[in-house]
């Protein structure tokens, strides 16, 4: 009976680009943006976050940025 390995085959991590400032991910074109009308907001936790529109299709699209 042969031994099962311990560890599955580990995956290659895709390189992911650092988005810029005002970038942002639209779900809906599936392809990053640079976000019109872009405003800086607070979420309720407290961490701030940018808020704007797809200046392709229209649809809202929000970033989270880290803690300052």
């Amino acid at each position: 009976m042969p031994k099962k390995s311990a560890k599955p085959a580990a995956k290659k991590a895709a390189k992911k680009s650092p988005m810029a400032e005002g970038e942002g991910y639209c779900v809906k074109c599936k392809a990053k943006r640079e976000m019109a009308n872009v405003k800086k907001v607070k979420m309720a936790n407290g961490r701030p976050a940018l808020k704007g529109t797809c200046p392709v299709c229209g649809t809202g699209m929000f970033k989270i940025l880290p803690p300052s």
